[in-house]
């Protein structure tokens, strides 16, 4: 990993005859492992330095005496040593003792755990000499860990939260443009080791005021002081901000820091006429906090909090959970969303991943499983959510439960904590009735389900695909239920006995298959789905546990489906319309060959597809889930009628030509997944940010 060394960087000084006056003030407290590295940052620069002030906040650690021993040394810097007797409990009173023994035209506030490149002040001082009217000049910053490694190029992920892209390059603003565009709504200085200010003794008074802040005081300080000027910023990396295990943070109530945000934003409001768009930040940044400002919030029927896995392009789980939760917005439910994500991750960044993946959803969005305040319905989506809803204060506590989920794993660890998440006190909804009816049976639980149904107006008959000699199979190696080596098998005794047979695979990255002669089209929009089941003859979705929403897509497309014949599986399919087989290669093999050769059959199983598929709109399904959470947030118990099944044929089973067929094939079929990508380094600040979300909630 490539780390920062100043010591390796030139460090010629520059020839110049009259340099501005520039004092450097080095606050220190416990910082001793790093406190020679940036008094070196100083002496270091290519700029001339006026004079060096070094402040010690009464530290605990042998800070004290490794300054003392170090300023012995230095001879062509005029050094000034302040310790405190007594910590003074604010880091403005620091910034202000600083600022009350410099004498410089320009001062430069050097964090003692905090480094620079040594042409820091060289370049972010020359726009001083350029604009008379300049009070603030900054510079981009890289971010170090303690080892000096860096673990970020820059900051501008938190600072342009809004993805404006005016951080790219650098740039000389108005005071009133950088507090309409940008601080009227997020502190976009991230670090004051960044800054050089020209002297002004009236931030003596500003600084006093900040001390009324516990989280937003420095925000406060560089608004206050652009009222009085102008700023220039450097897009090069020039400081180091560094992050570690001993930086100090604030912990304090979440309504705090709302309250010091909005009294900050309201400040830049009355100030200056801020435009509609700006207003419209504002509220998204307090958002980000967990808040909900939506006046229609007055009538809206509750506050329900969704805690959802990890995301996963392409997931028909994450999109009906996704789908659901706008069914309850539209209805006049306030819905947060904390999703399975490195803390690092901000909200806005999830909310785009969202609505990317899934399609547009209305909630906020937040990283991780704690939530941030109180709410009136709390819904775990999977096995590992339960545990976090349950340690909620929240009275209502649902599960939606889309899969039986022990299933997904070896009988272990993971298999026993999915079924244990069954045998709490909590209401189930879940989708298809076979689920519910597992529930009720075997766990005594209020369960109410709704039905698998299908976007009509995407999955349907097209008049112009042409119909070619074709199988489809929803291909997802990385979810053992859907069973890709017993299909794969199947595909390959079928394509022994018919060469002529196209077979697209589709549904997973693309990956490297042989012995197997397939068209693999990776993860495809859903219209180019509906494309492939109208040109398709059979389509197939394997599912070993809880079915899967895409047969009855296919079938919505009149597509004749292929599945298993097991018990998860007779109670939502209709008899017409698709052929459950015997869980092996042979019987899968066989009910394929049924409905390619029997073109009537074919036609037969279509017809009755969409038939069936015709009652069950995404409507239904949506309404049907409102019902059953209207009946659970107003305390009513669900249905407890009895849940039969649905599918009543024989189930098919392999022949003398499919067994035979098999005995021929002298290799199996190989998947060779693509290599993972390795994680990218958490990014230490957006985790910084949540940590404090989480730290700072009501209690």
């Amino acid at each position: 990993m490539e780390k920062v060394n100043i010591y390796k960087q030139s460090a010629k000084k520059l020839d110049i005859k009259n340099p501005l006056k520039v004092s450097v003030i080095i606050p220190n407290y416990n910082y001793q492992d790093f406190i020679i590295e940036r008094i070196d940052s100083v002496l270091l620069q290519t700029y001339p330095i006026y004079e060096l002030v070094i402040l010690d906040d009464c530290s605990t650690d042998n800070s004290k005496a490794i300054i003392e021993e170090k300023i012995k040394g230095i001879k062509d810097v005029k050094v000034k040593f302040i310790p405190n007797q007594k910590n003074s409990g604010f880091v403005f009173s620091q910034w202000q003792k600083g600022l009350e023994n410099i004498t410089g035209d320009y001062f430069w506030i050097a964090e003692a755990d905090d480094s620079c490149d040594n042409t820091f002040l060289e370049k972010v001082i020359k726009p001083f000499t350029e604009n008379k009217n300049l009070v603030l000049s900054y510079a981009e910053s890289k971010k170090i860990d303690e080892n000096n490694q860096i673990i970020g190029q820059d900051c501008r992920d938190w600072a342009d939260i809004f993805h404006t892209g005016k951080w790219n390059k650098s740039y000389i603003a108005t005071g009133k443009e950088e507090i309409v565009t940008s601080l009227s709504n997020n502190n976009s200085i991230l670090n004051v080791s960044s800054l050089v200010w020209k002297n002004n003794k009236e931030y003596n008074k500003i600084f006093e005021e900040a001390k009324n802040f516990k989280v937003a005081g420095d925000w406060y300080i560089y608004l206050q002081v652009l009222k009085k000027g102008d700023i220039a910023y450097n897009c090069e990396s020039l400081n180091y901000f560094r992050k570690h295990s001993k930086s100090v943070s604030t912990t304090v109530k979440r309504n705090i820091e709302y309250s010091e945000v909005l009294r900050i934003q309201n400040d830049a409001k009355e100030t200056y006429h801020l435009p509609n768009e700006i207003l419209e930040k504002q509220i998204e940044r307090r958002r980000m906090m967990g808040f909900c400002e939506d006046e229609n919030n007055k009538n809206k029927k509750g506050i329900v909090a969704w805690l959802v896995p990890g995301l996963l392009k392409g997931s028909g789980g994450h999109r009906t959970i996704f789908q659901n939760i706008n069914t309850l917005i539209k209805e006049g439910y306030k819905c947060d969303v904390y999703i399975e994500a490195d803390s690092s991750i901000l909200p806005t960044t999830l909310k785009n991943q969202v609505n990317s993946f899934y399609g547009n959803c209305d909630a906020d969005m937040f990283a991780g499983w704690e939530t941030t305040k109180e709410y009136d319905v709390v819904v775990a989506t999977s096995f590992n959510t339960v545990p976090s809803v349950m340690k909620t204060n929240c009275q209502k506590k649902l599960y939606f439960v889309q899969d039986y989920e022990p299933w997904f794993f070896s009988m272990g660890d993971y298999y026993i904590e999915a079924e244990n998440s069954y045998k709490n006190d909590i209401n189930v909804i879940s989708i298809g009735k076979w689920l519910s009816a597992k529930m009720r049976s075997e766990f005594n639980l209020n369960a109410a389900y709704f039905n698998f149904c299908a976007d009509l107006t995407v999955y349907k008959k097209l008049k112009d695909v042409k119909k070619e000699h074709a199988i489809c199979l929803i291909f997802q190696p990385a979810k053992p239920r859907r069973c890709d080596r017993l299909a794969l098998k199947a595909l390959q005794i079928v394509k022994e006995i018919d060469p002529t047979l196209k077979i697209y695979l589709y549904g997973s990255q693309q990956t490297t298959i042989k012995n197997l002669d397939c068209t693999q089209l990776g993860i495809i929009p859903i219209e180019q789905c509906n494309e492939l089941y109208n040109k398709c003859e059979v389509g197939i979705c394997m599912s070993a546990s809880n079915p899967s929403r895409i047969p009855f897509e296919m079938m919505s497309a009149g597509l004749p489906v292929v599945e298993l014949y097991r018990e998860n599986n007779l109670y939502d399919f209709p008899n017409d319309g698709c052929l459950l087989a015997e869980p092996t290669a042979e019987a899968v093999a066989n009910a394929i060959l049924t409905i390619l050769r029997d073109k009537k059959l074919q036609e037969k199983m279509s017809k009755a597809g969409q038939k069936y598929m015709k009652d069950y709109p995404l409507e239904i399904g949506y309404n049907q889930f409102l019902d059953n959470f209207n009946n659970f947030f107003n305390g009513k118990k669900f249905s407890t009628e009895k849940i039969e099944k649905s599918y009543h044929k024989e189930k098919i089973t392999g022949t003398k030509e499919t067994k035979e067929a098999l005995n021929k094939i002298k290799k199996d079929v190989s998947v060779v997944m693509p290599k993972p990508q390795p994680p990218k380094k958490a990014n230490i600040l957006r985790r910084v940010y949540r940590k404090l979300v989480r730290t700072i909630k009501n209690k």
